[in-house]
């Protein structure tokens, strides 16, 4: 085989890839799309029932797991699908943004991603409580438990970081948004103001309502309206290809 039919054939199949990639764009983006709003809405619905709320002593947290197991179990099964498209949209945040700002779309999606990813790398507090209900446990052996398990060292870093992280992580998810232009700046200050919000309403001025609506309500308003920025996108700008013109969807 000469040189140059070595080249052409090689050329051949770099095209047949691109192809084979090209055609996968709409799917990849409109998976995204749907996947975008599950996440933080899923939480902030979560949020709202919790027959708790985070400022609660410890006795008073695992007695209301153990009288409401019901409620608990419809909480715990949706999170094995809205942490999952967590993960995935905030990949997806900084994936759109990283044309224009991408060294904020990299340390938001990054840090934000690690530390939803780590947020159960602890143990499920819940859960347990739950459980130790459901075999008898008394509420004092909840509580002992689920201090000792909060207290070790991984429950302690991965707490710790999850704190810092999807604050932070949301932060900058929220100005890479702004000034990658993907939406306007009132959608990417919802964001950038959410989870310092959530923080205020779960511990330091403790209000449900605040953190459904102002907190992560705003986290899903934000995710949702990224959602229908990429839904009108062209498959060349969510996924451009070398040699294709890039058209820009206007910001929402």
């Amino acid at each position: 085989m000469s040189a140059s039919t070595a080249a052409d054939t090689a050329a051949v199949r770099v095209r047949q890839i691109e192809r084979r990639g090209r055609g996968w764009r709409r799917g990849w983006r409109w998976i995204t799309v749907v996947a975008l709003p599950i996440g933080p809405l899923s939480i902030t619905v979560l949020r709202g029932v919790l027959p708790y709320w985070t400022d609660d002593d410890p006795r008073a947290i695992a007695q209301a797991v153990i009288d409401n197991p019901a409620l608990m179990t419809v909480i715990g099964w949706p999170s094995l699908v809205g942490l999952p498209s967590m993960l995935l949209g905030v990949l997806a945040i900084g994936f759109v943004s990283r044309r224009g700002a991408p060294l904020l779309a990299t340390l938001g999606a990054g840090i934000t991603f690690l530390a939803f990813s780590n947020w159960t790398a602890g143990g499920n507090p819940d859960l347990l409580a739950l459980t130790m209900g459901q075999q008898g446990y008394s509420v004092d052996e909840i509580v002992a438990l689920s201090t000792a398990m909060s207290e070790s060292g991984i429950a302690a870093a991965t707490g710790g970081f999850w704190v810092v992280g999807h604050i932070v992580g949301m932060i900058l998810l929220g100005v890479g948004l702004g000034r990658a232009r993907i939406v306007n700046w009132w959608i990417a200050g919802a964001l950038i103001v959410s989870q310092p919000i959530h923080l205020v309403a779960a511990i330091i001025i403790p209000s449900r309502l605040l953190d459904v609506t102002l907190g992560w309500g705003l986290t899903t308003l934000a995710f949702t309206v990224v959602a229908i920025v990429i839904a009108r996108m062209p498959d060349q700008e969510w996924d451009p290809w070398p040699g294709e013109a890039e058209p820009t969807a206007k910001a929402v």
